[in-house]
């Protein structure tokens, strides 16, 4: 089975790091009310996913809450 690539377009780049998670986890927090979770997926084409309700086992980077 052939690995995965780890290069990826600076446009995947961009849309896959922490800090575009952070931009897409404030503006959920802004449009609503409650906890919002960033998680680390450990999937390289989607290593942070942006969650209101996270599963017990995920590995939760950042939590913002109100």
């Amino acid at each position: 089975m052939p690995a995965l690539a780890t290069h990826f377009s600076p446009k995947r780049n961009l849309l896959c790091s922490r800090e575009n998670a952070h931009r897409v986890a404030s503006r959920l927090f802004d449009a609503q009310s409650g906890r919002v979770s960033i998680v680390r997926t450990g999937n390289p084409l989607q290593p942070f996913c942006v969650s209101t309700s996270p599963s017990r086992d995920a590995h939760v980077e950042v939590e913002i809450v109100s």
